[in-house]
């Protein structure tokens, strides 16, 4: 039954590090977003894919949190 838990941990926990990934390609690859105005390298990429993902995601960051809260205190119980 802990494996469960743990499984749900870590589910919880992609919803913040899958943001980071993608922050992160797009910083290498370039990232342009909704405008077709040209590409951005850098740091502004990885803000700005973060920022897109976050404002069209938000939902995935109340379940993650959600899962962890829940997996973290029935781990701890056990």
């Amino acid at each position: 039954m802990k494996k469960i838990w743990i499984v749900l941990l870590v589910m919880g926990s992609l919803t913040f590090v899958i943001p980071l990934g993608m922050g992160i390609y797009y910083a290498i690859v370039g990232f342009s977003g909704l405008c077709f105005c040209g590409m951005r390298y850098g740091f502004s990429a990885f803000f700005d894919s973060i920022l897109l993902y976050s404002y069209l995601c938000w939902p995935s960051y109340i379940v993650g949190i959600i899962l962890i809260i829940l997996s973290i205190l029935k781990i701890k119980r056990k």
